[in-house]
């Protein structure tokens, strides 16, 4: 079937921009919104067609500013992409509550679509989810390295710039040999994952480094600023799925972002890192497709 292959489309937004995402399903089945992770694009996903098509659910995945085919806007915050997304489901006549799913810093901004337009979320799912590094309540049960590593995005902008340009160049140049120096310096449940979907993360990475890596370092800064929105302002259900061995960011926080929403069902997966979501994708939709 020809309308299940991943598609890739734009649309206009209200200011003049482009939204770039790509359609994963048929038009005629119920959305999910994925919410890409930090330094990827809407590429991402698992092409699973017979799987969406016995679901009856289509993916639409939304780049971020600066991301593939999307314009830049250098105001990037988790509200403004949120309105972003909402318009995008106006463009396409979806207006029926759609399902929301977001994978690493992808999840924080999953959560503002769902506290910002509770009307336009029936359940969200956050994949290997981070907290929003600038919320004041969440940083202080943020990990050392993750208080030095926002530190250093706000206290030396230029040289994060700087670093984002050049591994630009790098994927646009070198995509293989940048994405094998990656799969090296990974954790063991993370360097497997990325192994075995090697060609799938490295084209997303390409496009997720697009405009000279102006997209990734925008989405740094939102992510590292405040966040726009309160966590509590979720109303829809939502589970969290996250991997004990995960090497990006560990579990510890995440029963604190479970009980901030409601007590939120949480899936602590043995021996999966970041990329579970690769690795349980059938699962997660399956859980998608009953919530919805």
């Amino acid at each position: 079937m020809s309308d299940c292959r991943p598609t890739p489309l734009t649309v206009p937004l209200p200011d003049g921009r482009v939204l770039g995402l790509t359609r994963y399903g048929s038009p005629a089945h119920r959305a999910v919104v994925f919410h890409h992770g930090f330094g990827s694009s809407g590429l991402e996903l698992p092409a699973d067609a017979a799987l969406l098509a016995r679901l009856q659910l289509q993916i639409l995945a939304p780049d971020r500013p600066g991301v593939g085919q999307s314009s830049v806007y250098r105001p990037l915050t988790f509200p403004s992409f949120a309105d972003d997304v909402v318009a995008m489901l106006d463009a396409l006549g979806i207006d029926c509550p759609v399902g929301v799913m977001g994978w690493s810093v992808g999840g924080v901004h999953a959560l503002a679509l769902a506290a910002r337009h509770p009307a336009r979320v029936a359940a969200g799912q956050l994949l290997s989810t981070c907290l929003p590094l600038g919320e004041r309540a969440a940083y202080r049960h943020l990990s050392p390295l993750w208080k030095l590593l926002r530190w250093g995005q706000i206290g030396f902008p230029w040289l994060n710039r700087t670093t984002f340009l050049w591994l630009s160049r790098q994927w646009q140049r070198h995509p293989d040999r940048t994405i094998d120096w990656f799969i090296r310096l990974m954790r063991p449940a993370e360097k497997q994952a990325t192994a075995r979907h090697r060609a799938l993360l490295r084209d997303a990475a390409v496009q997720g480094f697009a405009h000279q890596g102006r997209g990734v370092y925008d989405d740094a800064q939102a992510w590292c600023r405040p966040p726009g929105f309160r966590i509590e302002d979720v109303r829809c259900p939502v589970c969290l799925w996250h991997g004990q061995a995960d090497g990006v960011w560990a579990p510890g926080n995440i029963p604190y972002l479970a009980g901030r929403l409601g007590g939120a069902p949480l899936h602590l997966l043995p021996g999966q890192g970041h990329m579970l979501y690769l690795e349980n994708w059938a699962a997660i939709l399956e859980e998608m497709a009953g919530l919805l």
